[in-house]
């Protein structure tokens, strides 16, 4: 968090980090919908043919005044292909807090717990690790989602630390913002 003192600003960046089409992209562009235009930016995104983000997705947000400040949130989202490992850390820089948008169906969790670790250690890496991280189950929609209990079991923080989970459907708009209010949330509260 960085505050620029005089235009009385309070910049904060958060970082969606998943797996491939976990729903990364989605989240921010169901944001974009939702957020009148004079508070937001357009959306930003590198894509590449199959609307697979490339480098990253951005999308800048201005909130209301807390403590005599404007608060500017700038959202990115990292390409989940295993071979821009780093590309996310260097999207991930400088975080002030991290959604990790886990794929609810069965068959990725082993694609889950891979990123999440991939996440941490880049986090450790950077020492941003103690960030606020909130924990994203997108797609409750699918056919039998993994259930909440296996993912708690195996996304765990490294030092045994709560993280809160948001169940959600980022392609019909539910628990974004959810998942948007707590990690802001949390980044204030810290």
């Amino acid at each position: 968090m960085r505050v620029i003192w005089d235009r009385r600003e309070l910049h904060i960046k958060v970082v969606y980090y998943g797996p491939p089409l976990s729903g990364k992209t989605t989240n921010l562009r169901r944001l974009q919908e939702n957020i009148a235009p004079q508070h937001r930016s357009d959306l930003v995104s590198l894509d590449t043919e199959g609307d697979r983000t490339l480098f990253f997705d951005l999308l800048e947000v201005n909130l209301g005044r807390i403590g005599g400040l404007q608060p500017r949130v700038s959202l990115y989202t990292v390409p989940g292909q295993p071979r821009y490992q780093r590309v996310r850390e260097l999207v991930l820089r400088g975080a002030d807090g991290v959604v990790f948008v886990a794929d609810s169906a069965p068959h990725r969790l082993r694609e889950n717990h891979a990123m999440w670790q991939q996440m941490w250690q880049q986090m450790y890496k950077l020492r941003i690790q103690d960030v606020p991280v909130v924990l994203q189950l997108n797609k409750r929609d699918v056919p039998n989602p993994t259930p909440v209990a296996q993912f708690q079991q195996l996304l765990r923080h490294p030092k045994g630390e709560e993280v809160p989970i948001v169940e959600a459907q980022a392609k019909h708009n539910v628990g974004v913002r959810e998942t948007f209010a707590l990690i802001l949330k949390r980044i204030l509260q810290r």
